[in-house]
């Protein structure tokens, strides 16, 4: 008799929560959602193949090299703003999407000191010639912005746990795009000044000849030879820009936690491995021209992923 009532009042809690079916897994179903999402990359920029040349870097006869910028300012971990949805094609089946882009800037001005060249090597002296620091307004201002966008698919397989809380693993596939985007200015530019022409093109458009070909006269020659040889005359500018582009698949094997914390809205976080490269010589200079010597740089790392979700 005792150890029926015993087992009785064992088992009787286990039976009155059991009418609460937020207990059970659920029962499979169809749902989906779209939301906001944000992507945090694990990823040293200072440190990506290539990129060394950012700060300091002395090469094999003691010569400093680089912009000399401090890579430890850019964003650690790199962030990634971006938009998801999902959608279940069968009870234990989702599919999805995600694309979103992200950005980090650093930036600084030189230190510069002029001295008087005595003995003209063009080389400062320590303990011969003195020094003093530049304290003028047209120090060149050097910025540096790497940014990146990436897009793709989703394919997760769903185990459910409890009512409303799921892990699910998966896979994101896609395409992305790295730039690294330097600028250098020199003193304040002005708004005018921007939308000037680089090259000297003469008044609308009309460009004087001179003697090319060395004969004393200028002719019809002359004017043929510059069809093919001739350089146009660039003015000084007070700022350059020089955009590094290069293009990488990625894959990003994770695992997700969905959490329903009310009716239409709910909580996802997933964990994992972010898997790209940007191929040796694939480095494209403004948009334009392949660089065949840029290095393979891997843009490998752990990848957290967050993201507020309305839907079911």
């Amino acid at each position: 008799m005792i150890i029926r009532k015993t087992i009785l009042i064992l088992i009787l809690p286990f039976a009155i929560m059991a009418q609460d079916d937020g207990l059970y897994p659920v029962e499979s179903f169809y749902g989906g959602g779209v939301g906001f999402s944000q992507t945090y990359l694990f990823l040293d920029i200072g440190k990506l193949d290539g990129f060394e040349f950012l700060g300091s870097v002395l090469d094999t006869a003691g010569t400093t090299k680089g912009l000399g910028l401090n890579t430890d300012n850019f964003r650690f971990p790199f962030v990634i703003n971006g938009g998801e949805g999902f959608s279940s094609i069968t009870p234990r089946w989702r599919l999805g999407g995600y694309a979103g882009v992200g950005s980090s800037l650093i930036a600084d001005r030189p230190q510069i000191f002029l001295f008087i060249d005595l003995d003209g090597d063009g080389e400062f002296d320590t303990g011969t010639e003195t020094a003093v620091e530049y304290t003028g307004s047209n120090a060149p201002d050097i910025q540096a912005e790497f940014s990146m966008w990436i897009g793709g698919a989703t394919v997760e397989y769903i185990f459910p746990i409890f009512r409303g809380l799921e892990i699910s693993p998966g896979v994101l596939m896609g395409a992305g795009r790295a730039n690294l985007s330097i600028t250098q200015g020199s003193g304040k530019p002005y708004w005018e000044s921007i939308f000037s022409g680089v090259y000297d093109l003469g008044i609308d458009g009309f460009v004087a000849v001179g003697d090319l070909t060395g004969d004393d006269t200028t002719t019809a020659a002359d004017i043929a030879l510059a069809q093919t040889d001739m350089l146009f005359s660039a003015s000084p500018s007070a700022v350059a820009m020089t955009s590094l582009t290069g293009a990488f698949f990625i894959i990003q094997p994770y695992v997700a936690i969905k959490l329903q914390f009310l009716d239409r809205i709910g909580l996802r976080l997933s964990v994992g491995i972010n898997l790209g490269k940007v191929n040796q010589g694939k480095w494209v200079l403004n948009n334009q021209n392949t660089i065949s010597d840029s290095p393979a740089t891997s843009l490998n790392s752990l990848a957290v992923r967050a993201m507020i979700y309305f839907g079911l």
